[in-house]
């Protein structure tokens, strides 16, 4: 299927004014449309503004714009392929007709799947014990409709429709009235059009209603009966645990919302939720999960249906709670034995990220365990409790130093965040108030006194928080002394660690057989090392996992579902690199006014129209955000440059410009312009772009002779250089994330008859060559010289620019040829310039 083609079409044949005129009410203003936007429930106020002219609309509320394609992904919450086919459907158009004999397949069976559901319907209707059973189960006549809920008079059984995303019947379940010694349910088969494996029962429905959270239950009938009782944002898994297909799908379909699992009230149900809890948050560690298990005698959510009706079931999913307190009270309770309990919840603990819930737990083991909290902390091995400096070395003084000078200074977070957490901090609310500034720097780029005390009164954990921070006197600003006071915590933290690795060893010692002496010393060699290891950090692998995971990676390269790296956008130049890969520094260089900025820019370009967008930062030492913005939107809508910032468009550039700016709304791009940064402070900059951003896909720092470089005593010029080249390199492999970087070549190239650049013309900017694990050249034989420029005029090559790929750490070297337009202020592929818009880059980070 050729998508960009269907993506055309679908825009000149479906209207996004009367399309969006289906959710929410516009009304004309001017040349355009205003109304309240759906995207974002707590909206009441007209934000959202639709463009007819160029078929598209932006919400000023929830920041969400783009074509129609971009208001179903949103609305629907549907991926690329999922909105093309919903709305290829509503524009008439058959996009299955060229597709594989599986798909014509699908097709064939919805069509008799959907003449099934008909007849079951009509004998539903006449069959009068049938819809009294429905009844009894609590289901409405309007409900039962909504499901095409039917009967078989053949086998005597209910008959319930299983639809795919789009809302196609690909399935069904018989719930059979009178099953005899033979299941209650029989779904049909699987193959390759119905997988219940890979299916959520009444996705198609509840994804539109997935607004804070998604109920995930297990039952047709639990589902129906959440629907039944308001909650249309419910999902069934078809069984008791998740598949791993599943988890996946809830993951993608609930970002920054809560999942909440509603398993059966009975021992195979409450044993699932840790199944389920640790298949999704292998899928995505940062899922809120919760837990609504029904109460008292009720079995399922139907039973609380039937027993006291859609209150009740509003009751028992307002009672959701945290998925790891659910946890711990059912290991309470299914664990008698009190030494097991200790063993158990030591061990679960460490999986549990939330600080607030940690703490909640501590409270209701000190009540269960009737011992003292500072107790059950020190065996929790949390770093806190109510014991002697000899137990807990610490230095309440030097934390709240540290604090104090966060917020005095708060791009100290930058220099200490890599290393210290919430743990280094002895006194409780002091690690409270620390992750409360991360959070806030995090999320803002920003920390102020206002901030901290609105997020720490918002947090509810503290109830002292006026009197905590009066209490920080005047911090430190110098990063000397903010380094002192992190090795000083740090140390502290690690006597801590040591002692908490000493009482484990008494207790293995305590607790285990004379004859154990080498297994003892091995725990003990092990314990202590995981204790004083300050550079846990530091990866180190095992052949065997790099072994599994080069295998499933090359399975996935195979199949085509993931590429080797991060492609340009320019198939001349990707058929020779095979794109940019992770970890990796490329080093783009030039002579001066070559255009080295331009083809950096149009390759930010090419992966920002990929869907989804790769996100990128751009780390620009020379060029102001707003000359970046301008290259841009000159090359994506191909508007004359000169023109452009003279003032005097035409009238044809001015309406293609009015009209097709918003193609570069809500991109994932990042720009800081502030001149003179040394490599500590892009590292910062570009680490707060990645938590803003979700991730990165792409860095572009533009350009290596102008970053503020550290040369003292005998350190020459060309070593410190050097050694900025070597720290950006490492920071590509830390940030998991291609680095580009910008570089001018000395001048000794102009001296050769053969003027093209080599490696060599690097060696006097450092040791560029050895560090980068890519260097691309690129050179213009028309701006040699004027003659040069004659004989590429009378050639018709005088735009021609070729990419000399000189070192690839993974790969060949070569050279190709790219057309720089200066008029555009861009690169044009002379093999394919269309390969631009559809040649493939990897997912997002905190999509991988």
């Amino acid at each position: 299927m050729d998508y960009q083609q269907t993506v055309e079409t679908i825009k000149t044949k479906v209207d996004i004014v009367k399309f969006i005129e289906q959710y929410t009410r516009l009304r004309k203003t001017g040349n355009v449309y205003q109304g309240v936007c759906v995207l974002h429930p707590d909206s009441n106020t007209p934000s959202l503004t639709v463009y007819p002219d160029s078929q598209s609309y932006y919400c000023f509320g929830c920041k969400s714009g783009g074509s129609i394609l971009e208001f179903v992904k949103a609305h629907y919450n549907y991926d690329f392929q999922e909105a093309i086919r919903f709305l290829a459907e509503s524009a008439g158009l058959d996009i299955e007709a060229e597709e594989s004999p599986q798909a014509k397949k699908r097709r064939q069976r919805i069509k008799t799947n959907a003449r099934q559901v008909l007849r079951t319907q009509q004998q539903l209707q006449e069959k009068k014990n049938a819809f009294s059973y429905l009844n009894k189960r609590g289901f409405s006549k309007e409900t039962i409709a909504d499901f095409s809920l039917g009967f078989d008079s053949a086998d005597n059984s209910i008959v319930i429709p299983i639809n795919d995303g789009f809302g196609k019947p690909i399935g069904f379940s018989r719930r059979f009235l009178t099953p005899g010694d033979g299941p209650k349910y029989k779904n049909s088969r699987n193959d390759d059009v119905f997988n219940k494996g890979q299916l959520l029962y009444n996705l198609d429905k509840a994804r539109k209603h997935i607004r804070d959270n998604l109920l995930v239950l297990e039952g047709y009938f639990d589902v129906i009966s959440a629907w039944q009782a308001g909650f249309k944002n419910a999902v069934g898994i078809l069984k008791d645990v998740l598949t791993e297909d599943q988890a996946r799908l809830i993951a993608r379909v609930t970002k920054d919302k809560t999942v909440i699992l509603v398993p059966d009230n009975d021992a195979t149900g409450r044993k699932s939720v840790r199944k389920n809890r640790d298949l999704l948050l292998a899928v995505n560690p940062d899922l809120h999960i919760q837990v609504a298990v029904p109460s008292g005698e009720a079995k399922d959510l139907n039973d609380v249906l039937v027993q006291s009706g859609e209150e009740g079931v509003q009751a028992a999913i307002a009672a959701a709670q945290p998925v790891d307190m659910y946890i711990v009270l059912e290991l309470l309770e299914s664990e008698p034995i009190r030494e097991r309990q200790y063993q158990i919840l030591r061990d679960y603990i460490k999986s549990v990220k939330n600080i607030l819930v940690i703490e909640d737990i501590v409270k209701v083991l000190t009540r269960q365990w009737d011992k003292p909290e500072g107790m059950v902390r020190q065996f929790l091995e949390l770093g806190t409790g109510g014991k002697t400096d000899f137990w807990y070395p610490h230095d309440q003084g030097l934390e709240k130093k540290m604090l104090a000078s966060i917020l005095s200074t708060p791009r100290a977070l930058d220099m200490v965040a890599d290393k210290l957490s919430g743990d280094c901090f002895y006194v409780f609310e002091h690690r409270v108030i620390f992750e409360a500034m991360l959070r806030i720097y995090q999320n803002k780029g920003s920390l102020n006194h206002a901030e901290l005390y609105m997020e720490l009164r918002t947090g509810k954990v503290l109830e002292n928080v006026d009197e905590l921070l009066s209490t920080m006197s005047a911090g430190y600003t110098s990063e000397a002394d903010i380094t002192a006071l992190q090795e000083s915590l740090l140390n502290l933290y690690y006597h801590r660690r040591l002692l908490m690795a000493a009482l484990d060893i008494a207790e293995t010692i305590s607790t285990s057989n004379c004859d154990e002496l080498e297994k003892i010393q091995a725990k003990a060699q092990d314990v202590v090392f995981s204790a004083t290891d300050s550079t846990s950090i530091v990866p180190v692998h095992r052949i065997n996992d790099l072994l599994s995971n080069r295998w499933e990676e090359y399975l996935l390269r195979m199949q085509g579902l993931i590429p080797r790296g991060l492609m340009t956008g320019y198939f001349s130049v990707d058929n020779v690199i095979k794109g940019f890969k992770n970890k990796h520094l490329i080093v783009l260089a030039a002579a001066t006014s070559t255009g080295k900025t331009a083809f950096a820019l149009n390759i930010v370009r090419n992966v920002l129209k990929r869907d989804p967008a790769v996100p990128v930062g751009v780390i620009s030492l020379e060029m102001s955000a707003q000359e970046i913005m301008d290259r841009l939107i000159i090359s994506e809508l191909r508007i004359d440059g000169q023109r452009y910032d003279q003032g005097t468009l035409s009238d044809q550039e001015y309406d293609v410009f009015s009209k097709r700016i918003n193609a570069l709304y809500n991109k994932p791009l990042l720009i800081s312009d502030q001149r003179g940064l040394n490599v500590t402070q892009i590292r910062a900059r570009l680490r707060r772009m990645k938590a803003e951003l979700g991730g990165l896909g792409l860095v572009i720092v533009d350009y290596l002779q102008t970053i503020q470089l550290s040369v003292s005593g005998n350190v020459t010029t060309a070593r410190a250089t050097g050694d900025v080249v070597l720290q950006l390199r490492n920071l590509a492999s830390e940030l998991d994330v291609p680095i580009v970087l910008l570089s001018q070549i000395n001048r000794n190239y102009s001296q050769r008859q053969d003027k093209r650049p080599q490696l060599s013309d690097l060696r006097e900017s450092g040791n560029i060559e050895e560090f980068a694990d890519m260097v691309m050249f690129l050179y213009r034989h028309a701006r040699q010289s004027a003659e040069a420029y004659e004989e590429a005029k009378n050639n018709g090559t005088e735009n021609d620019v070729e990419i000399i790929v000189a070192k690839n750490r993974t790969g060949k070297t070569g050279i190709t040829k790219l057309i720089f337009d200066d008029q555009y202020m861009r690169y044009v592929d002379p093999q394919s310039e269309s390969i631009e818009a559809v040649s493939p880059g990897p997912p997002p980070p905190d999509q991988r």
